[in-house]
């Protein structure tokens, strides 16, 4: 919360002109009272991004580490998205999936202090999301989640008062923060996140220094916070996978977002003894000019070494070429979820090739999970595991012409989310959609090439798009989505 500034008491004139004289002396500097916030978000791989150049949290933690070294008071945080997905955290070790155990340790090693919860930590299932808690040495805001009993999971709380030691003292740090609702399953209640806030906020104003929300949630939501409650002096966020460094409400509170798999870490500095609280504000590049902790770049190979043998043992070579690409494939979310891209394009058609008889091959953006680009080079087995991390099985099914064209609307509604649809074979004029140059006919009947995961209601507005739906035929599963991608890639483009 914004302090106000103290008053200086001035000295008597009169006082003043009866002291002896004195040589002037320099006045001592006041001791600050300023703190850094190292904040990052949406990371999902261990492992530096973009063939090496970008992110890698071994980076992260020099640059932490460097902080410490000036004896910068330092508070490090995460905005959400760290449990999964990632290729790794679907590898099976000592019979069970990793489902993120080996991002806690790094993020141990790190250093992190304080996550909020994101969405996808839930992708996971109860008992592996439990464990990750138990193992963390990190804490976690919860502000509006909690078990299907109403109870705090444990190593959660809804606020938290932390506190740093400063030069000019210490200095009490609230956090609150809150989690969007896009992943429901049946063992998390979410509560109203702004009521949630309203009773955080209120709890902490009058017993803190700086009052700072952590969240998970859209971009707009984060604006309508600080909008609603002028009190916060930053909002830092997650769920964007871009950088933004925005100022909304009525006293322009900033709220900052870094780049998903730390290309960027933002480096805030706040004091709450100055006029304007945060007085800096700036992303770092996560690049190759940074040295990997050597501590915590050992951590990661050792993951690393494990992963690829667990996918040895399932029949796969991560290390295996499978193809050589001419060009960059573009799987970046800005890219696959909203519009067509080389890389969805190449996906969509995988499906339809895997199944003879399609005529169109449909998939949602949202299955990409890689958020990078595959340079132009050799593709290998583990670049195709981390594009397509959940996995999953091609189907085939029939949709008459009615509820293909109602899908294929629904998948232009969802354009900026995971549920923006691509497709094969088919087009979209003036006139409406297309199959192999044809207009779809409402009463034919199309075979269609799909991701079983589509097939089951979960994806956003497509919630009839199960079986038993009015227009859709029986269900044929075929092989994983990730053989018949490979398949594909090594038609096209024969490795060297």
């Amino acid at each position: 919360m914004r302090t106000s500034l103290h008053l200086l008491a001035l000295a008597s004139v009169a006082a003043l002109a009866c002291a002896p004289t004195r040589p002037a002396a320099t006045p001592s500097p006041v001791p600050s009272r300023q703190v850094t916030i190292l904040h990052f978000n949406d990371v999902y791989e261990i492992t530096p991004v973009e063939g090496g150049k970008s992110g890698g949290l071994a980076r992260v933690a020099t640059i932490r580490e460097r902080l410490l070294t000036n004896r910068t008071p330092l508070l490090t945080l995460l905005g959400g998205d760290f449990y999964s997905p990632s290729a790794m955290g679907l590898a099976q070790i000592d019979g069970s999936r990793l489902a993120g155990r080996q991002m806690v340790e790094i993020l141990n090693a790190v250093g992190l202090d304080w996550a909020v919860l994101g969405n996808h930590e839930f992708d996971i299932r109860e008992a592996e999301f439990r464990a990750r808690l138990g193992e963390s040495r990190f804490g976690h805001i919860a502000g509006n989640v909690t078990d299907s009993a109403g109870r705090l999971f444990p190593n959660t709380v809804p606020r938290a008062i932390v506190t740093v030691a400063t030069p000019g003292g210490s200095v009490r740090i609230g956090l609150v923060g809150v989690t969007l609702d896009a992943n429901r399953v049946p063992w998390v209640r979410y509560a109203d996140p702004v009521e949630a806030l309203r009773r955080d906020i209120t709890a902490l104003r009058d017993s803190v220094d700086l009052l700072v929300a952590l969240t998970h949630q859209t971009l707009a939501e984060d604006q309508r916070a600080v909008e609603l409650f002028p009190e916060l002096d930053l909002l830092v966020g997650g769920h964007e996978h871009e950088n933004y460094l925005l100022r909304r409400g009525p006293g322009f509170t900033p709220i900052v977002k870094a780049d998903a798999n730390v290309r960027t870490v933002a480096l805030i500095t706040l004091n709450p003894d100055a006029p304007a609280v945060v007085t800096d504000i700036r992303f770092v590049a996560v690049d190759a000019s940074i040295p990997e902790h050597p501590g915590v770049a050992a951590q990661v190979q050792r993951w690393v070494d494990r992963v690829f043998a667990a996918y040895v043992a399932e029949g796969l070579d991560p290390t295996a070429t499978v193809a050589t690409i001419p060009e960059a494939l573009d799987g970046r979310e800005a890219t696959v979820r909203v519009r067509e891209g080389n890389l969805t394009a190449l996906i969509a058609a995988a499906l339809r090739g895997e199944v003879p008889d399609a005529e169109v091959g449909l998939m949602n953006g949202g299955s990409i999970r890689i958020d990078d680009v595959l340079p132009a080079g050799a593709v290998s087995q583990y670049d195709v595991i981390r594009v397509l991390p959940f996995g999953g099985l091609v189907s085939r099914t029939t949709m008459t012409g009615e509820l293909l064209t109602r899908v294929l609307e629904q998948g232009i509604a969802n354009r900026g989310s995971g549920g923006f649809l691509h497709a094969d074979n088919v087009t979209r004029t003036n006139a409406g959609w297309m199959v192999a140059g044809e207009p779809i006919r409402p009463e034919r009947v199309y075979v269609v090439a799909t991701t079983d995961f589509l097939l089951t209601g979960r994806e956003r507005g497509l919630d009839y798009l199960a079986p038993g739906t009015a227009g859709l035929g029986p269900i044929t599963e075929f092989r994983d989505i990730r053989r018949a991608v490979i398949d594909e890639m090594a038609r096209r483009w024969p490795k060297d």
